[in-house]
Parts: structure tokens; C-alpha cells; sequence
């Protein structure tokens, strides 16, 4: 068992090892047969040993917004000075100087290769359409392995069809990416879903997410804004922020 440390002025002092977890938010996802799904992306996480009284900033990067073009990419989530993880990307407009039809590309994987692939995820490839009028899948997202519960977020947006709006020719999103004019889950990190058709506009990501875990033994944050759900399970203290704020240990 953990023992309760003392600090120099008596009191309890404070984590000595806050574990992070952080994903930006997803890129938006491309318009037409411009481009696939959006990307999750790659999340990143750590350890750092928190300074006492000081304020540490976590920002929750927005997703890319949704474009008639080749859509945005997404912002970074961040905890100032510690970590950040930067957003997904969106389809780039062309590969080789030739139009680019495919997912988004992020740190580690790919969209799908072929016409209107599904976007990449933060845990695997986005899909090719399995024949060349139909989007691909998006990539799959990956497990918060710091979260209280099980939690998996950041899969790439679904790729769209070329072929009149049909819904059952649009890739799916997964693990909070989204699907033909949907956009990624909220605080999924997730990619948006890639337009359908000849007219409209990209879906947008998903926000990012960042979590803090420290163990229990240690007491609770002297401070926070920006409202992280806080539970204590397990032998840990968990912060879930979803939207921008800062702790004080």
C-alpha cells in the first residue's frame, strides 16, 4: 500500500507522479471525392511531478471544422509545460501531384489507399472501399488506459461514396470518428466523415480530451476550473477534462 508522504510544513504533500493521457482534436473530413475521413491522432501520454501552488493549464483542442474543400486539421489539447498532443489532419488535397481521394495520414497511420478511403485512427489504418464507388472504414481508436472505466476514443472518420448520396455506400466511423455528414464524437479525438455526393461540406472532428490519474494516498487538487469530472476509484484520483481549464496540486 501507498504510504501517505509529509510535506515540509507538516501537511500532506503533494502527487509526486501524475500519470497524462491527451488527444487533440480530430481533422475534419473531406468534401466530395476530394478526400476520405478525417484522422484521429495519436494521443500522448506520461508522468510529471507537479510543482505545489502552481496553475497548470489544460487546453482541449477543437476538432477541424468542416469544409467545402479539403477540410482543417484539428487543434492541440495541451497541459502547459508538461505535454502536447497536436490534432488530427485532415485529407490533403493531393499525393504525387495528383488528387487525393484517400484518409488522412497522422503520426503513425494511414487513411486507406484507394478512392474515398476512411480516415487513420490512433490505434490502426483506415480502410479502402472494398469496391471503388463505396467509402472506406475508418480506422480504429485506441483505450484511455488511465481512465476509471473502459474509454476508447480517436477512430478515423468514415470515407464517402461517389455515387448519388447513398448511405449504404458511405464508409462508418468508429470509435468516435464519424460517418457520411456526421461529425466525430465530442472529446473523442475522433475524425469527421467525408461528404457524400456532389455538393456539401466535410463533417468536423471531434474535440480533443485530457486525463490526469495520481494516487489516492495523495491528497485532491488544491484547485480547478473548466469543470473535470473528478472520481476516485481503484487507488487513483482521476480528472476528465473536456473542456479547457487548470489544476493546482
Amino acid at each position: 500500500m501507498q504510504q501517505m508522504l509529509v510535506g515540509l510544513g507538516g501537511g500532506p504533500a503533494i502527487a509526486d507522479s501524475v500519470s497524462y493521457w491527451a488527444i487533440g482534436g480530430g481533422g475534419s473530413g473531406g468534401y466530395h471525392a476530394y478526400a476520405g475521413g478525417g484522422s484521429g491522432q495519436i494521443p500522448q501520454q506520461g508522468t510529471w511531478a507537479p510543482t505545489g501552488g502552481s496553475a497548470y493549464t489544460v487546453t482541449i483542442g477543437a476538432g477541424g471544422a468542416g469544409a467545402s474543400s479539403y477540410g482543417t486539421n484539428g487543434s492541440s489539447s495541451s497541459i502547459s509545460s508538461v505535454v502536447s498532443a497536436s490534432g488530427g489532419e485532415y485529407p490533403p488535397p493531393t499525393i504525387n501531384g495528383s488528387m487525393n481521394r484517400d484518409g488522412a495520414p497522422n503520426q503513425q497511420y494511414i487513411g486507406g489507399t484507394s478512392d474515398m478511403g476512411g480516415g487513420a485512427g490512433a490505434g490502426g489504418n483506415g480502410l479502402n472501399g472494398p469496391i471503388w464507388y463505396k467509402g472506406g472504414d475508418g480506422g480504429p481508436g485506441v483505450t484511455v488506459p488511465i481512465y476509471p472505466t473502459t474509454l476508447t476514443i480517436g477512430g478515423g472518420g468514415g470515407g464517402g461514396d461517389d455515387s448519388g448520396n447513398n448511405p449504404n455506400k458511405s464508409g462508418q466511423g468508429t470509435d468516435g470518428g464519424g460517418t457520411r455528414y456526421t461529425n466525430g464524437v465530442p472529446n473523442s479525438g475522433g475524425g469527421g466523415g467525408a461528404v457524400s455526393g456532389p455538393s456539401g461540406y466535410g463533417s468536423s472532428g471531434g474535440s480533443g480530451r485530457v486525463v490526469l490519474r495520481y494516487a489516492d494516498s495523495f491528497p485532491a487538487a488544491t484547485a480547478t476550473t473548466g469543470s473535470p469530472t473528478i472520481t476516485v476509484s481503484g487507488g487513483y484520483r482521476h480528472y476528465d477534462f473536456t473542456s479547457s481549464g487548470s489544476i493546482t496540486f
